[in-house]
């Protein structure tokens, strides 16, 4: 009698692992919602956990995103050892709980026979073999996976980045954090070209897609030293907002449809990161522009010929209340990402002392 209902639980428990394999799996690849696996995000917990305290020993920013580079593939592997542990161990107690197995360690051995498309070691009987065509295929399925949405997810960060390169490779020359908009201004004095929000609007929506939906694509660092795509994404909304406070024209929609998709990918990325927003709300990265820098980007574009709002103070109010709606998910995420608030403030600066250092 306790054999049976040894071998009832195994059957049970040996299903529920094959289930639960099969779920992760699919919501992984196939199934394209937010939130997506709790498996694999509890996996990318882990794989982010276990490097972050080394990260925390590196005294430079360079040197942590050299560790925080290790995130993505110490997850893909950790990911496919989990599901093959899931699918190998339900498997192993299907075989037994059937007694295609009689032993234990034998049904271990069968399992990963099949499940590794091997072959070298099938049950005998019938209820063996009909259970290793399903496993074999499941096998199958993981290594599809590895080849197939791994490169899927090199080209999100490669759509990422290529934007990220773009903007520093254009405003390199101006400091501090407007340099985005003084580049703009030089090129068209309106700075209402439509192309140019459409297009950093199109990046926040692809950040928005992939990164939401594998939260663990946010870790993966820039290619090039001494960037980051947060930095970016602040530097962006920050000059949206001092366009739609200052500039006197009503040919804006593109900055703030930009602005507000801006806002709420940062927004959604900032809870997948840190969870429970409200614990977060006191962080020390939030990085404030004070009044003096707002004085000298208001004049710099009054020198370039925007045509601004005569009142300064109600530009001044405006730009506050726009940025409120972002920098505190920004903070989040610079907490969760390892970025300084150096690079935060200025981050083409940041840029350009790390190259002069690399030159020394």
């Amino acid at each position: 009698m306790i054999d049976v209902l040894l071998r009832v639980g195994g059957t049970l428990v040996g299903l529920a692992m094959v289930f639960a394999f099969l779920r992760s799996a699919l919501q992984v690849a196939v199934v394209n919602r937010r939130r997506g696996d709790w498996l694999a995000r509890r996996v990318g917990w882990i794989a982010h956990t276990t490097l972050a305290r080394p990260s925390l020993k590196e005294r430079t920013f360079d040197r942590v995103q050299d560790v925080l580079a290790w995130v993505m593939p110490l997850y893909i592997v950790l990911l496919i050892v989990v599901w093959f542990v899931l699918a190998q161990l339900g498997f192993s107690l299907l075989i037994w709980s059937l007694q295609a197995e009689h032993n234990l360690l034998q049904a271990v051995i069968a399992s990963g026979s099949a499940l590794s498309t091997l072959g070298f070691l099938t049950p005998s009987d019938m209820a063996g073999q009909l259970l290793a065509i399903p496993e074999g295929a499941m096998g199958l399925g993981i290594v599809v996976f590895f080849f197939t949405f791994i490169p899927g997810y090199q080209s999100a960060i490669q759509l990422r980045e290529v934007k990220v390169a773009w903007l520093y490779a254009r405003v390199r020359l101006y400091t501090g954090k407007f340099g985005p908009i003084e580049w703009l201004l030089r090129v068209d004095s309106t700075a209402h070209t439509r192309g140019f929000w459409e297009d950093w609007e199109g990046w926040f929506r692809n950040l928005f897609e992939t990164h939401s939906v594998a939260p663990i694509l946010s870790f993966v660092p820039s290619v090039h030293r001494g960037q980051s795509w947060l930095a970016v994404a602040a530097a962006i909304l920050d000059g949206s907002a001092l366009c739609l406070a200052t500039l006197d024209t009503e040919e804006l929609p593109s900055a703030e449809i930009c602005h507000i998709t801006g806002v709420t990918t940062l927004r959604l990325l900032a809870a997948e990161l840190a969870g429970n927003l409200a614990n977060d709300a006191s962080s020390s990265r939030i990085v404030s522009i004070h009044r003096a820098d707002f004085d000298m980007i208001y004049q710099r574009m009054v020198a370039l010929g925007a045509r601004v709002k005569k009142d300064r103070e109600d530009c001044w109010l405006k730009f506050n209340e726009l940025r409120s709606e972002y920098e505190r998910f920004v903070s989040i995420l610079a907490d969760s990402l390892f970025v300084p608030s150096s690079l935060l403030m200025g981050p083409l600066n940041s840029s350009r002392r790390h190259e002069g250092a690399e030159s020394q």
